[in-house]
């Protein structure tokens, strides 16, 4: 069973199309972190600046490589996965030796380094057992194994992305009390989801095939929101108040409504071998 999206063979078109993908996340998240470390008040060391500059570096040289279409690049490229390993090491010492004392921050560094803990989990690379890395938990407690962790991992992330939203003052300013209160529900119902993955053990497809069902609506609904919000629709924004956001709003909007889309995706490759 393959994790990019459960098929149990992949065209290497798809490998390199998800190559592509999770370079440019990871190319996103440091664009996103060093712009929030610049209006926080928290300082990073110029050892972990440049750090973080040259892993960005081979993250862009890996990207043009796989965006040029090439023949003969590697399926699981070494330089991919030893970057990001090397990237998560950093991230974890920034979360203790940075951000430390500033939640919304280090709320950011650990949502990335879940993801960029999928990606190497995703291609089958092992996390070394010494290694101080959090690793993301797929839970192959069945056949139906690559289901389940993909819907925990996004649930997981979905939970998180409203928070993340709200924690832009700007948006949680403009936005309306429905807004509010749809983000709010959207994280506790991804977290529910969650909760009746963890307490499943060996079941029935039947009970995964409803949980499916109410995590395919979820992700279908939280994406509308965030094509919404990007817009500028009324339906998202206080009608007297014209949401005036940052560039950087947008670019995380942006972030997120690919993630969500990489799961519907995910959700029309599950689609097949439950239904």
């Amino acid at each position: 069973m393959n994790y990019i999206n459960c098929k149990n063979n992949l065209p290497p078109e798809t490998v390199r199309k998800t190559i592509i993908f999770w370079c440019e996340n990871s190319i996103q998240h440091i664009a996103s972190f060093l712009s929030a470390i610049k209006g926080s008040g928290a300082v990073l060391e110029n050892d972990f600046l440049q750090e973080i500059k040259e892993i960005d570096l081979i993250f862009k040289s890996i990207l043009n490589e796989y965006s040029s279409e090439k023949g003969n690049l590697p399926s699981r490229p070494a330089i991919l996965f030893k970057t990001n390993t090397r990237f998560i090491a950093l991230l974890e010492r920034i979360k203790l030796e940075t951000v430390s004392g500033y939640p919304i921050l280090q709320q950011s560094v650990y949502h990335y380094i879940l993801e960029q803990n999928y990606i190497n989990a995703i291609f089958g690379i092992s996390v070394p057992q010494n290694s101080p890395l959090i690793t993301v938990k797929f839970m192959p407690f069945y056949n139906n194994n690559c289901v389940f962790n993909q819907m925990y991992f996004w649930s997981v992330i979905g939970a998180m992305h409203p928070s993340l939203l709200l924690n832009n003052n700007d948006f949680a300013t403009a936005i309306n009390g429905y807004s509010k209160e749809y983000l709010r529900d959207t994280a506790n119902s991804f977290n529910a989801i969650c909760f009746s993955l963890s307490g499943m053990g060996k079941t029935k497809k039947k009970e995964l095939t409803k949980i499916f069902n109410s995590f395919r609506q979820l992700n279908s609904s939280f994406l509308s929101f965030l094509i919404a919000a990007k817009s500028g629709s009324p339906k998202v924004f206080t009608a007297t108040v014209k949401p005036t956001l940052s560039d950087s709003f947008y670019k995380g909007a942006q972030h997120m409504i690919n993630e969500h889309k990489l799961v519907s995706e995910i959700v029309d490759a599950i689609t097949e071998i439950l239904f």
